[in-house]
C-alpha cells in the first residue's frame, strides 16, 4: 500500500464508562464495542465548537480506525474473566410512576392516556479504552482537529455528557504524522482487536453522519483485524 500524502492522528478515548450507540430507539439505548464514527465526530465537533446543525462534510474526507485496548468485560462477576469476551453493562432508569404534591405524574402516552412509569434500558462500556486513528490527506484538517483536542471549546464525554474521559486524548506533543491507519493500529501490540473502515468491509454499520441536527446518518462499511507484537495478521 502506497501512503504517498497521507496522514494520520492518533487518540486515546478512555475512561470508567463509555455509550457508543448506533441503534438506539425510544427506551433502549445501545452501545457497540468500540468507538462509533458518529460518537468520535460528535466528540470532534465539541472539541472544535461546531454546532449541532451545522456542517460536518468536512470531516468525509477523514478515514477512521479503532483498535480496542482494554475492552469492556461484565463487572458482575470478579476477577474479570477475559476468555468470556467482552460485554456491556446494562443500567436501568425509571420516569415517572410517582406522586408529587400529592398529584400522580408519569409518562403521558402517545394516545393521551396513562401515567405509567417509563423503564428505559441504557448499555456501557466499563472500564475500557481505546486507540483511535485518524486518517486524512488534509494534514491542515487533522491539524486543527489535534489542536483543538488538546485546547477544546465544550466539554468532551465518552458517548454521553455523564462520562468523562480519564485521560487527555492527546498528548502535548502528539501532532499528525505521515502514514496510514495500518502502520500505527495494527503493529507494535499483541492479539489486539482493531475495526477499519474499508470500502470491502465485511460488514456495514449505520454511524455515518450525515447531520446531527437533523439525525441522519448512512451505513459505513468496516472490517476487523487483529494486531501483533511483529505486525498485521
Amino acid at each position: 500500500m502506497s501512503n504517498r500524502g497521507t496522514n494520520r492522528s492518533v487518540v486515546v478515548l478512555e475512561g470508567p464508562m463509555q455509550s457508543w450507540g448506533y441503534r438506539s430507539r425510544f427506551d433502549y439505548r445501545d452501545t457497540a464495542l468500540e468507538p462509533t464514527r458518529s460518537g468520535v465526530i460528535g466528540l470532534i465537533c465539541a472539541a472544535m465548537g461546531i454546532a449541532r446543525g451545522e456542517d460536518i462534510s468536512r470531516f468525509d474526507s477523514v478515514r477512521m480506525g479503532v483498535r480496542v485496548d482494554e475492552p469492556t468485560y461484565w463487572r458482575s462477576s470478579f476477577p474479570r474473566t477475559p476468555h468470556e469476551g467482552p460485554r456491556p453493562e446494562r443500567d436501568y432508569h425509571t420516569a415517572g410512576g410517582d406522586r408529587h404534591k400529592p398529584p400522580e405524574y408519569g409518562v403521558i402516552k402517545a394516545d393521551g392516556s396513562g401515567v405509567d412509569a417509563v423503564v428505559s434500558h441504557r448499555d456501557y462500556l466499563a472500564d475500557a479504552s481505546f486507540t483511535v486513528g485518524l486518517e486524512s490527506g488534509d494534514q491542515e484538517l487533522l491539524t486543527r482537529i489535534a489542536e483543538r483536542l488538546r485546547s477544546p471549546e465544550w466539554t468532551l464525554f465518552l458517548g454521553r455528557k455523564a462520562f468523562p474521559l480519564a485521560v487527555p486524548p492527546l498528548g502535548p506533543g502528539d501532532c499528525p504524522k505521515p502514514g496510514s491507519l495500518e502502520e500505527h493500529l495494527l503493529s507494535g501490540v499483541a492479539n489486539r482487536r482493531v475495526v477499519l473502515e474499508s470500502p470491502d468491509g465485511e460488514r456495514t454499520q449505520h454511524d455515518w453522519p450525515l447531520c446531527f441536527g437533523q439525525r441522519r446518518f448512512k451505513p459505513r462499511p468496516i472490517t476487523t483485524r487483529f494486531a501483533n507484537a511483529g505486525g498485521v495478521s
